[in-house]
């Protein structure tokens, strides 16, 4: 039987092998006999406020992952790889990625070619970060289900391993998942791994399939997490999306119905080591700015208080995306420990608005007002510190079917700025309610505000037309791993 090999980073390798201090040898291969390789040694580790551990000086039996404490460092290790896919990764990451592929985000004072210009698919492209994010949302699904695993089996009964942690891990591996239904091809595969034994890959999964098996995912996160309410609110929001994609508005509505609007999960970074928050770091100065109407068809973001668009102080036409990285109105050029909402009860309201729209309730417009009103200040559901009060005026019905979706997508697009949900609900305005891709996605000819003189690697794009890309691509390599994978089906939005 030929092997199937999931290829993992010698540096994502390394950090696992210091979460799990020293009980797994790095590089991992995931096969179809998955196996952890003994006694050999790893190298020193920084610790990390997720996964606070020491490698030993000495080699440890991997048997010792069989065992509670092993299963407790698996599941550190899994959530602290969960950053990667979001808002890590060195750019590989749903936020920086999907911001540059849509409008929230174009190019910055060092990157010459990149996703915001279209072009994503370009073999050109082949190793930068959308193969980076596929790896990172593949290691973080497939740690999720082993340190799952783990959990269960060795610490099921231990008083330092909650049962909820593994409602948790559900509800993590649920959204690997829905992003790679929100941001990726058709066609995606999703190999299932276990601690021990035989991995087995699948053939790849439709974009509807994908929001499926999310859903279901986020359906077992909210059994095995119920006795956390944290845990199941946040697997409820997730299945709300999750239904959203699939265009199943009523569903959406139940599922998130229940969660309280001061709910709020946030994702945890470090200030030193691998866990990162790219976006508040170089990713907000160096990689990406904020330009108003992207492409003809980009929002004008810079006016509105939740995105925290910032200038440039050398450079008045350079804005830069300060939703991380900005204190009492001054500009940081780095915030890498700062945290970011994965979902919460804001999140859970602009979901019921979208479902009482379709289904022409007029309560859709009263949700969003009282979130305007709302939702400011030291509230839980404000996105950003320092929202005043009255900053947000009440919004009129705008009269028109196509108006409303208009108003109602425009607001999540501002209260949800850079979490992760733009290219999803890009897509979703194209394959359920039917517009216009061409009236979705930066279009048209390049235009960039001018540079600051300092800057040595201008912009060469300007004046060249976007590309065509709506969705991210599967890494090519799975072809040569995967004896089922037939590559993606479509690339439709």
């Amino acid at each position: 039987m030929s092997m199937l090999t999931y290829r993992i980073s010698p540096r994502t390798m390394h950090r696992v092998a210091c979460a799990l201090s020293g009980l797994l040898a790095a590089p991992l291969a995931v096969t179809f006999a998955v196996t952890f390789v003994a006694m050999l040694a790893v190298t020193a580790c920084s610790p990390s406020s997720l996964v606070d551990v020491q490698a030993p000086s000495t080699a440890v039996d991997p048997a010792q992952v069989k065992t509670a404490s092993g299963a407790l460092m698996l599941r550190a290790a899994a959530v602290a790889d969960f950053t990667e896919p979001f808002a890590g990764g060195d750019g590989g990451s749903v936020i920086f990625m999907g911001g540059l592929l849509t409008d929230e985000l174009t190019e910055g004072l060092y990157a010459q070619t990149g996703p915001d210009e279209r072009r994503v698919n370009d073999p050109r492209f082949a190793g930068l970060s959308p193969l980076r994010l596929y790896l990172y949302l593949h290691q973080a699904r497939t740690h999720a289900q082993m340190a799952r695993e783990a959990l269960r089996l060795y610490a099921a009964n231990t008083a330092s391993a909650p049962p909820a942690w593994q409602g948790e891990l559900f509800a993590m591996e649920g959204y690997t998942v829905l992003w790679f239904a929100e941001n990726f091809c058709s066609g995606i595969p999703l190999t299932s791994v276990a601690l021990s034994g035989v991995a087995q890959p699948t053939a790849g999964f439709t974009t509807q399939e994908l929001f499926t098996r999310a859903a279901a995912l986020f359906d077992s996160a909210i059994v095995a997490g119920a006795d956390s309410a944290r845990f199941v609110n946040l697997a409820k929001v997730g299945k709300g999306r999750a239904l959203l994609g699939l265009g199943n508005f009523a569903a959406a509505d139940s599922a998130v119905r229940d969660v309280p609007t001061d709910f709020v999960y946030l994702v945890q970074f470090t200030a030193s080591g691998h866990y990162n928050n790219f976006v508040a770091s170089d990713g907000s100065y160096y990689y990406t700015r904020v330009q108003d109407h992207e492409g003809t068809n980009g929002l004008v973001w810079s006016t509105d208080p939740r995105t925290v668009s910032v200038p440039d102080p050398s450079a008045s036409a350079f804005i830069h995306p300060g939703k991380y990285n900005v204190v009492g109105g001054t500009y940081h050029t780095s915030a890498p420990s700062a945290p970011v909402r994965l979902a919460d009860g804001l999140e859970a309201r602009l979901i019921q608005a979208e479902a009482a729209l379709a289904a022409g309730d007029a309560s859709w417009l009263t949700t969003l007002n009282t979130l305007r009103s709302t939702c400011v200040g030291a509230a839980a559901c404000a996105p950003v510190s320092g929202l005043a009060a009255g900053a947000l005026p009440a919004l009129a019905d705008p009269g028109t079917p196509n108006a409303r979706l208009d108003t109602l997508m425009k607001e999540r697009a501002m209260w949800l700025y850079l979490t992760g949900h733009r290219e999803g609900d890009l897509r979703r305005l194209a394959h359920v309610y039917h517009r216009d891709p061409a009236t979705l996605w930066p279009t048209g000819t390049i235009v960039s505000p001018a540079f600051p003189p300092f800057t040595d690697s201008p912009l060469a794009e300007n004046g060249a037309l976007y590309g065509n890309d709506m969705v991210f691509t599967s890494d090519p390599h799975e072809h040569d791993t995967n004896p089922l994978y037939d590559g993606c089906y479509d690339f439709n939005p």
